[in-house]
């Protein structure tokens, strides 16, 4: 019997696909697409997400394994997971619907994998989160939140279509905008103090209005506190 080089899971929110770490990458990619070619009306034509464990791939190898699942079945890859032990909470939790905060039942968040590269620009009505970098001359707008696992070094605009912001925010790993905007706020950015070391400007930070004005902060789990669980003002501020 023909051992295959991985093994598929599938869960409600999405799949996992465990490769051996022995497999062969020209072997597993034909091996993939004869799969899901042969299962294309199984998986339907769903959005999901999909957790990668075994092999350890290079950026290019993930790519090229996502390539070959959809071009040969009808899903959209919209998020990838490393391994982790909770993959189907992972899988849960990138779905979830609901959000956290209670402001609006039913709400949801969208994801974008991959970087936004200059002259490219990316727009929702929902919140977002970006599973890549912003590069300078790419642009984000939201008419909620903008949360950008990455480097944020483009333009980023939250709350868009909103006069006060209505409490949204911008959060990036790498937080260093040309421009920003919350509502009808634009984000004057101040002199850096020399004194900040290196590993103070990588910090994650977060960008909220206080008041009239946007200030940027360090994410800590005190402001995330504030943020989504109810500890901000009536205005949805943060102090």
């Amino acid at each position: 019997m023909r051992v295959r080089s991985f093994t598929l899971k599938s869960y409600p929110r999405g799949l996992a696909l465990h490769i051996r770490p022995e497999a062969e990458m020209e072997i597993l990619l034909s091996e993939l697409g004869e799969k899901f070619r042969n299962s294309r009306q199984f998986f339907g034509n769903a959005q999901v997400g999909l957790a990668l464990t075994g092999k350890q791939l290079t950026e290019e190898e993930e790519e090229t394994v996502l390539n070959v699942i959809e071009e040969n079945s009808d899903l959209q890859i919209i998020c990838l997971i490393g391994e982790d032990e909770k993959i189907r909470y992972l899988l849960d939790e990138a779905f979830e619907e609901e959000n956290p905060s209670g402001d609006e039942q039913g709400a949801d968040g969208q994801f974008y994998r991959g970087t936004l590269k200059k002259g490219q620009s990316f727009e929702t009505e929902h919140s977002v989160i970006i599973l890549g970098d912003v590069n300078p001359g790419a642009k984000v707008f939201s008419c909620r939140d903008v949360i950008v696992l990455g480097a944020l070094l483009g333009e980023a605009h939250a709350g868009m279509g909103s006069e006060d912001g209505d409490g949204h925010f911008v959060c990036a790993l790498e937080f260093s905008p040309e421009k920003l905007k919350i509502g009808s706020y634009k984000y004057k950015k101040k002199p850096e103090k020399r004194l900040w070391p290196d590993s103070y400007k990588k910090l994650p930070k977060m960008a909220a209005l206080q008041g009239d004005e946007i200030i940027v902060k360090p994410v800590t789990k005190e402001l995330l506190g504030r943020i989504t669980g109810g500890e901000n003002d009536s205005n949805g501020q943060y102090g």
